[in-house]
């Protein structure tokens, strides 16, 4: 005799790996980088985040990493430090659309110091922004993210 239990994990299961079967990794980049002000001991950056959920179901997320570098003013060849985090936020994707999230960033200006002053002088500088998104629904899994672009006082580009 089959128990109803038994049935009852047995469709759970089937209808979990119809899910996982048909799972897109959902698409993420960086839609927009401002200041949102700078200091004598450093500053902050807002960074969006769009999350495209490519699939028929919500995805969610609760952790977002990142790690901001600058390029060296004084050689584009060198990345600097700027700020490396994480970002603890329940982040809801509806089936078939997108989601900004964004990130207030805190740093300081130690090694990036010159490139702020860059930002200040020039207007303009070079970064790049990586990092990753944790996913806890419909599977725990990581969804990784990079962007390199040119900041402005105006914005990103």
């Amino acid at each position: 005799m089959v128990k109803p239990r038994s049935i009852v994990l047995v469709a759970l299961t089937l209808g979990l790996a119809a899910c996982l079967h048909g799972f897109k990794r959902p698409e993420i980049r960086l839609a927009g980088l401002r200041f949102g002000g700078i200091g004598l001991r450093g500053g902050l950056v807002y960074t969006k985040l769009e999350v495209t959920n490519p699939n028929g179901f919500e995805l969610r997320a609760n952790r977002v990493r990142y790690n901001l570098q600058l390029r060296d003013p004084d050689d584009p060849s060198k990345l600097l430090p700027l700020a490396e985090g994480t970002f603890d936020q329940d982040v809801r994707v509806p089936g078939h659309s997108t989601t900004t999230v964004e990130i207030p960033v805190e740093f300081g200006m130690g090694s990036a110091g010159a490139a702020v002053q860059s930002v200040l002088n020039r207007g303009t500088l070079s970064y790049r922004v990586t990092g990753d998104v944790e996913l806890t629904r419909p599977v725990d899994t990581t969804v990784p993210f990079r962007h390199e672009g040119v900041v402005s006082l105006a914005g990103a580009q």
